[in-house]
C-alpha cells in the first residue's frame, strides 16, 4: 500500500514537473497598447512576458491602422510586421505610437487594431494568438497627477513651469502697456 501511494505521488510529480518545464520554456508574447507617462500619445506594445525565448516570431496585421492618420505610417509596416524577428527574448519589448490621445478619443474610440502573433519555443513548439484591442478600453483610464515615475514627473512638472511661465509672462506684457 505504501509502495503503491508513493508511486502514485512520484507520477504525480513528475507531471507537475513537466508543467514547469514548459511554463520556463515557452515564450507568451502579447501586444497590448498603453497611455504615454504625460497620457499625451497612446503606444502600441509587443512584449514577451514568458520565461522562454521565442523565435520565428512573426506578427500579421488582421485589422490595420493608421498611424497618426497618416496613410504612409500604417501599423502593418513596422519592422517586426514586415520582417520578423528571429529571437525574442523574455522581458524584451517594442513599442510603437499610434498617434495623440485626444484624436484617437475624438475620432477613433469605437475602432481597435486585431493582430496574430505566430512564434516557437526554442525546442520547435508552435504557438499562435490572435488579439483584438479596442481604443476605448485605453482612452478612459485614470492616472495619478503628478505621475507615478521619476521620467513622468520631469516632464509633468516642466509642463507646470512651462505654464506658469507663460502666464507671469503674459502678466507683465499686459502690466507694461
Amino acid at each position: 500500500m505504501v509502495t503503491a501511494t508513493y508511486a502514485l505521488v512520484t507520477v504525480f510529480q513528475l507531471i507537475e514537473s513537466r508543467k514547469v518545464r514548459f511554463q520556463k520554456e515557452s515564450p507568451n508574447i502579447v501586444p497590448y497598447l498603453k497611455a504615454s507617462e504625460t497620457h499625451g500619445v497612446m503606444e502600441f506594445y509587443i512584449k514577451n512576458f514568458g520565461e522562454g525565448v521565442a523565435k520565428d516570431v512573426k506578427v500579421d496585421v488582421i485589422k490595420d491602422f493608421e498611424r497618426f492618420g497618416d496613410s504612409k505610417m500604417l501599423l502593418s509596416e513596422i519592422g517586426i510586421v514586415k520582417n520578423g524577428m528571429n529571437y525574442f527574448p523574455p522581458q524584451y519589448q517594442l513599442k510603437f505610437y499610434l498617434g495623440s490621445m485626444i484624436e484617437l478619443h475624438e475620432h477613433n474610440q469605437d475602432d481597435f487594431i486585431a493582430v496574430k502573433i505566430l512564434c516557437s519555443s526554442l525546442d520547435g513548439r508552435k504557438f499562435t494568438n490572435n488579439f483584438k484591442l479596442s481604443f476605448n478600453q485605453i482612452s478612459d483610464q485614470n492616472y495619478s497627477e503628478p505621475p507615478e515615475t521619476y521620467i513622468g514627473r520631469i516632464s509633468y512638472y516642466l509642463k507646470k513651469i512651462s505654464e506658469h511661465l507663460k502666464k507671469d509672462s503674459e502678466v507683465s506684457k499686459s502690466k507694461s502697456k
